[in-house]
């Protein structure tokens, strides 16, 4: 029973860090949208509505293609 118990725990941090590490992925997408002065307001709004419907996705995609292009 303890065994369980213990395996139960460490199931449970694994899913909270993997929680934080997920929400830093989207405020990190979202901060450097929000801060880049070279995007217009529409690419703008539309990375953030890319990003609020698909958030693991579309912060990965934003992080590795559009954070270094200019629209």
């Amino acid at each position: 029973m303890v065994l369980a118990q213990i395996e139960s725990n460490e199931f449970a941090i694994i899913i909270i860090l993997a929680a934080i590490l997920w929400l830093a992925l989207i405020l990190t997408a979202l901060y450097h949208i929000s801060r880049n002065r070279q995007m217009g307001f529409s690419v703008k709004a539309l990375w953030f509505i890319i990003i609020l419907f698909a958030p693991f996705l579309g912060s990965i995609i934003y992080l590795i293609w559009g954070k270094n292009k200019h629209f």
